[in-house]
């Protein structure tokens, strides 16, 4: 045996369609300021957005009794409780969004912008979710139509010949 050369054996793998998309994300210059995978067939999906929503004070509520400065990453005069603050709020944050993506995507997101900058007098990261919201419903709206019209041409004939027949 230890004489017997050892070959390579290709890897199995398994290649499924799980209507995965690639999405930039762009500021209101065209430019890419990140990139998230998204699967608008995620039926889940929508479910989790509304969940993280309604959880969105929740997630904020470390925030309350602190002033952030101008650049959402630090806080004006800052004690280490503060800061503190401000970091665990950004973590669940953070959480709340990888869990709705199921993977990290917060990072795609977040990562050149701090979440909590304010933004035309909004945290950027609300702008963000309103925007991703959007999308979701949009794409998700899209598929359901693609589903329906498939679905018609096999139903279609069937529901036309109950109603003629009777039954």
């Amino acid at each position: 045996m230890a004489d017997e050369k050892i070959t390579n054996i290709p890897v199995m793998e398994i290649t499924v369609d799980d209507g995965s998309q690639r999405v930039p994300i762009k500021n209101k210059f065209g430019e890419e300021v990140g990139v998230f995978y998204f699967r608008p067939t995620d039926i889940g999906i929508v479910d989790r957005y509304n969940k993280m929503a309604d959880r969105f004070d929740e997630i904020t509520a470390p925030l309350e009794h602190i002033s952030i400065a101008p650049d959402g990453g630090t806080v004006d005069g800052a004690t280490q409780e503060e800061v503190d603050a401000l970091h665990e709020a950004e973590k669940r944050l953070y959480q709340a969004v990888d869990y709705m993506f199921g993977g990290n995507m917060a990072e795609a997101f977040f990562g050149k912008m701090h979440p909590f900058s304010p933004v035309n007098g909004v945290f950027y990261c609300e702008t963000a979710i309103e925007a991703v919201g959007k999308y979701i419903s949009a794409q998700f709206e899209q598929e359901t139509r693609k589903v329906t019209k498939r679905v018609s041409r096999y139903t279609d004939g069937y529901t036309k010949r109950g109603k003629a027949g009777g039954r």
